[in-house]
């Protein structure tokens, strides 16, 4: 009886011992104790749910566990969690693998994911660190729903206040059109009313000179004496002959614009015709034009008149060299020339392609310099001097070219002053007798060539 408890006793022993060495052994396998292991660490913003023991799964399979939180020296600073996964499975966590913390479900238990690398990178070795997603909570998303639901809201009423605003603008366009529609209307006809009052202007004009250029080919009066050249002789007839063709086409261009006014007095008319016809009327008046103006060059330039028009102040600086200008060609016995020198410091400003152009404070500037100028008779001639230094040859040329060409335009819309006694002379670099005296400058000079009678009138007004 005695062995028979003892051996009943003996083998309740056992048996406990044989159920604890399992159980020992079944928590040991799931903590992973009895397979190879490595160390890594990863970091979390928040650490929702982790502690130590929590799950470490690689694309689902669990993989090891967390040992530590470390909880960070500052708020700046991130968590830091130190994990241990299987050696196993080292080969799938390469250095561009990330750690998210998720859980089982909505409301289930916290682990953490890491996800498989690329091929591409590199293993991670023991106490790597890689890197971690903080984990998105569900207050979280109620919250940035709630402000993205006030955000449409606001939106939505602020779209409406503008379709509003734009409904009413629309409505005033509309209004404005109606009433610019009508007054094109009235326009239309006063311009057709001028429009006949300019062609027979121009044809009585064209009738007079059509009568003098007769008297000229025959020979009478003082310019048909006097000219002997045949070759001005053919220019002017041939302007004769093309006023004789611009007054056809005026005839014509009149009649074609009678008929697209009534056009568009019509049901059907259209605008867009009487525009196109009246552009094609200037360009004719246009094309007359030069052909009257070449034909004054041609007489500025025989010798039977180059004196009478040098001693009206008209001078071509085109058949001028720079050294027969720096001669005092133009100035003469009877003439002095008054030159002001503006330097180039605040005149111009460069553009983002590299052109010149002038400043507020170089108008200012040469409107001071004109303030001496405008005392003197209108008839003077001003030649706007260029001047443009440190780029050497042609460019220096060109540069010089274009600032005397910014500045004669500006005096010429601002002063008013005549086309043909404002001209430009580029000097590049070469000054005599700058300020600078150096024989240099960079800038303009603006020359103004006075009569000696008027300098002594002006002197005495002194």
């Amino acid at each position: 009886m005695t062995r028979m408890r003892s051996a009943l006793v003996g083998a309740f022993v056992l048996g406990g011992l044989l159920l604890f060495g399992g159980g020992l052994f079944l928590i040991g396998d799931r903590r992973l104790l009895f397979a190879e292991q490595f160390e890594l660490f990863t970091t979390f913003g928040k650490v929702t749910g982790l502690q130590v023991g929590t799950r470490v799964r690689l694309a689902g399979l669990d993989a090891g566990e967390v040992l530590d939180v470390r909880i960070p020296p500052s708020p700046a600073e991130p968590f830091r969690v130190r994990m241990r996964l299987r050696e196993d499975l080292r080969q799938l966590v390469r250095t561009d693998s990330t750690a998210a913390v998720q859980t089982d479900g909505i409301v289930g238990n916290a682990f953490i994911q890491i996800s498989v690398g690329t091929d591409a990178a590199p293993l991670v070795q023991p106490g790597d660190t890689i890197a971690g997603n903080d984990p998105i909570e569900f207050a979280d998303l109620i919250q940035e729903g709630r402000e993205t639901f006030r955000t449409v809201s606001r939106e939505v009423l602020d779209l409406k206040e503008d379709v509003s605003t734009a409904v009413l603008a629309l409505t005033e366009t509309i209004d404005t059109a109606n009433g610019v529609i009508a007054d094109v209307g009235r326009d239309v006809g006063t311009l057709t009313m001028a429009s006949g009052q300019v062609v027979t202007d121009v044809q009585g004009t064209l009738a007079d000179a059509r009568g003098l250029v007769n008297d000229v080919r025959a020979g009478r009066g003082t310019i048909g004496r006097l000219i002997t050249d045949e070759a001005l002789y053919e220019r002017m007839a041939g302007i004769g002959r093309e006023a004789e063709q611009t007054v056809r086409s005026l005839r014509e261009t009149t009649e074609q614009a009678q008929r697209a006014v009534e056009a568009f007095t019509a049901r059907d008319g259209t605008a867009q015709q009487i525009t196109q016809t009246l552009r094609n009327t200037l360009a004719e008046v246009q094309e007359v034009t030069s052909d009257l103006a070449e034909g004054t060059e041609a007489l500025k330039r025989n010798f039977l008149f180059r004196g009478f028009f040098r001693q009206r102040g008209f001078f071509d600086l085109d058949s001028v060299s720079r050294e027969a200008y720096q001669a005092g060609v133009l100035e003469g016995q009877d003439r002095t020339a008054l030159r002001i020198w503006i330097a180039e410091d605040g005149l111009f400003a460069r553009e983002a392609d590299g052109t010149e152009r002038l400043t507020d404070a170089g108008r200012r500037r040469l409107d001071s310099a004109m303030a001496d100028l405008v005392r003197y008779p209108r008839d003077s001639p001003l030649v706007v001097e260029g001047y443009a230094e440190s780029q050497g040859g042609e460019a220096a040329y060109l540069a010089s070219v274009d600032r005397a060409q910014i500045v004669r335009d500006y005096l010429l819309a601002r002063f008013r002053r005549q086309a043909t006694l404002t001209g430009i002379m580029p000097m590049s670099d070469q000054a005599p007798g700058s300020p600078r005296g150096d024989g240099r400058w960079s800038g303009v000079a603006l020359a103004l060539f006075v009569s000696n009678e008027a300098l002594s009138r002006a002197a005495s007004v002194r």
